[in-house]
């Protein structure tokens, strides 16, 4: 099985970064090394080297609690705003654009089997969301995080507003 590669040409980025015109500069950074999910997978994503800037978008997101932490609170958010946006549209009949909204920000270190939840989740929600592997282990993540040494394997960034300011410390 070939690995999918995400089109990073086609990524509908937030509004915000698209008038700041800087997505490709974001682009080129995203493309810089991508890696394969898992070995049977089919998927490829960006590798992220942790910066400064990066750690402290981060961290702000944390501040501003735009960050949810485990793969299983990250589903059960990701499905309600799916079903909410699907009455929505439902509702108005009118089709807006998806953009990506959310970021899984994901260590270096985790299983098969997580990697495989991952790889079906971003297909499941895309392209309201987009994946990343974080060049550092689950470990770094949680002292990022909460501060405290606790493994955190998986994140998500749940606001366009904290998805932007990460995107905007790739570059």
């Amino acid at each position: 099985m070939h690995a999918k590669i995400i089109n990073i040409n086609n990524i509908p980025f937030p509004r915000q970064l698209e008038a700041e015109d800087c997505t490709e500069k974001i682009r080129a950074a995203l493309a810089v090394q991508c890696v394969k999910l898992q070995p049977k997978g089919g998927l490829e994503v960006p590798l992220l080297n942790l910066s400064v800037s990066l750690t402290t978008a981060l961290r702000k997101a944390n501040l501003q609690r735009r960050v949810r932490l485990g793969l299983d609170e990250i589903l059960e958010k990701l499905f309600a705003e799916k079903k909410g946006l699907a009455e929505l549209q439902q509702k108005t009949a009118a089709h807006q654009q998806e953009r990506i909204s959310r970021l899984l920000l994901f260590s270096n270190d985790g299983t098969e089997r997580l990697y495989r939840n991952i790889e079906h989740t971003l297909a499941e929600h895309s392209p309201r969301i987009f994946g990343c592997m974080l060049n550092v282990n689950g470990s770094e993540i949680g002292r990022i995080i909460t501060g405290k040494n606790i493994a955190v394997k998986v994140i998500l960034i749940e606001h366009k507003d904290a998805v932007s300011d990460i995107l905007r410390a790739l570059v």
